[in-house]
């Protein structure tokens, strides 16, 4: 008897606690920062409206924890949000143009490939000391001590090479051709972020030794949403690059630039300009760590019809366009598809940290020593792998 007693204290007290504290199922649960203890049993509020900061607008729905989470998407903790970038060449962290040195590096801009080089004709391959410093940074640079307005540098900027050229700097070498007869160029990637749709203006002004164009491109599809008008050296008046009200949701972008070098002598840019929201809104920011981070893996072809040394370095060798080539995640998914361009270039960007394996579709008639190359990236870093086919 004294268990059954017992029994019915315990089930009429814990009726009593459901009755006292749970929820009318007409009424929005009342939220104080964490789960709210006056509303432990949940079930007919689950996904109702509610305020979720105290200003008693209605910005977040009910979860089964009596939490209010709010609507709006939770933005990454890295994240320095602005209205407004300054996306223009050799600039540091603060904003203020970077000295042209030797080891002057542009924190922001990074060469995301490196194409084949010649010195005289395409069976002289280049051997200037100063490709060996190649690294996928862009370095701050100048051409004789030219003036701030001399040459392609432009008051307010600083002007980028791919090499560690210094601020007296030669080359000496030229961009190797494709199968369409035209130089492939040393690409330049300035990636930015925007973390709600908005709109965005901007207007930004280039220079460049020997020519040059830039793209507006989304990272995580490869869409070139915006070109520019093509840069050439002495031949062509500064062109301006422009836009108002540009529609850019959430998500990851860059500004690319393509540099080639066909007057041997010395090769650089510069670019100056900002990107302003349309409205003033606070959405925009540039890639850092924990903040939508830009890892691009680049693949970069070739083909070798006579001496298969895995080297771009004789006439025989060639741009490999057209070929396939598959992206896979460290549990050996593939996650990407993609077909070489006319320049034997893919760009796998907007990808998270994470190691990868890029591999090569064979065709007939070829054969590799190297199918695959797996590659770590990290911290918005830009790697190249490098494929080489020879003929069977």
């Amino acid at each position: 008897m004294k268990n059954i007693i017992s029994n019915f204290k315990t089930i009429g007290l814990s009726f009593l606690a459901i009755m006292i504290l749970s929820c009318d199922g007409d009424e929005v649960c009342g939220y104080t920062g964490d789960n709210d203890p006056d509303c432990p049993n949940l079930e007919a509020n689950i996904g109702d409206d509610c305020d979720s900061n105290g200003d008693t607008i209605l910005d977040g729905t009910v979860n089964e924890f009596c939490e209010c989470i709010t609507n709006e998407p939770i933005l990454p903790e890295g994240c320095d949000l602005k209205g407004s970038l300054n996306l223009s060449s050799g600039m540091d962290a603060n904003g203020d143009p970077i000295a042209a040195a030797f080891g002057a590096i542009d924190p922001f801009w990074k060469v995301i490939n490196q194409p084949p080089l010649f010195q005289g004709n395409a069976s002289n391959p280049c051997t200037n000391a100063a490709v060996g410093t190649f690294s996928n940074d862009a370095y701050s640079m100048n051409f004789g001590a030219m003036g701030s307005s001399a040459w392609v540098n432009q008051p307010g900027t600083g002007t980028l090479a791919p090499f560690d050229l210094g601020p007296n700097g030669s080359f000496g070498c030229n961009n190797a051709v494709n199968n369409a007869g035209i130089q492939v160029p040393f690409v330049f990637e300035r990636s930015f972020c925007v973390l709600e749709d908005t709109q965005v203006d901007y207007n930004f002004v280039f220079k460049a030794d020997d020519r040059m164009y830039f793209e507006l491109v989304d990272n995580n599809t490869g869409a070139v949403l915006d070109t520019s008008a093509t840069y050439i050296w002495t031949g062509t008046a500064i062109p301006a690059w422009s836009q108002t009200n540009f529609n850019l949701p959430a998500g990851s972008y860059s500004i690319r630039g393509s540099l080639i070098n066909t007057g041997a002598v010395i090769l650089g840019f510069s670019f100056l300009g900002d990107m302003v929201t349309s409205n003033g809104e606070v959405v925009i920011s540039n890639n850092s760590e924990e903040c939508c981070e830009n890892n691009t893996i680049t693949v970069q072809n070739v083909l070798e019809e006579v001496n298969c040394d895995r080297m771009f370095n004789a006439i025989t060798d060639s741009i490999g366009d057209n070929w396939v080539f598959e992206l896979l995640d460290n549990s050996n998914t593939v996650i990407r598809t993609a077909t070489t361009d006319i320049n034997g270039n893919i760009f796998f960007s907007g990808l998270a940290d994470g190691t990868y394996t890029v591999r090569i579709t064979n065709q007939s008639g070829w054969s590799q020593t190297v199918t695959t190359e797996t590659r770590t990236v990290i911290g918005n870093t830009a790697v190249i792998t490098e494929f080489y086919s020879c003929r069977t």
